[in-house]
């Protein structure tokens, strides 16, 4: 991303409610989930969350970045439903499912 005007880029977030009794959810009540998106090409350039573990961080940023938002949510969702079998995995495809939203709202603009 550094490459490249901040202008080409959008910024949409994703909220969802955490389970009780996770550490994540001790700290922060919310997941919060934020994608850098390219403007036109529709590319997660860039991606974080408040999970408590740099490494489920990292991970999650990981399975986002590079993800092409106009081959639809479902492609998404799938690397999720087969790599990350964390607690807060259901909010995780609710911020999502929140971003994705977001983005073909703002592409129809």
């Amino acid at each position: 991303m550094k490459n490249q005007a901040v202008s080409d880029h959008i910024l949409i977030s994703g909220y969802a409610k955490l389970p009780a009794h996770i550490t994540s959810e001790e700290v922060y009540k919310t997941l919060v989930m934020v994608a850098v998106v390219n403007r036109r090409s529709g590319e997660i350039v860039d991606a974080e969350c408040s999970m408590v573990t740099e490494l489920a961080r990292q991970f999650i940023a990981k399975l986002m970045i590079g993800y092409n938002l106009n081959d639809g949510l479902t492609g998404l969702l799938e690397q999720f439903r087969n790599n990350y079998y964390g607690h807060a995995k259901r909010a995780v495809e609710t911020s999502l499912k929140m971003i994705y939203s977001k983005y073909m709202e703002i592409k129809s603009l």
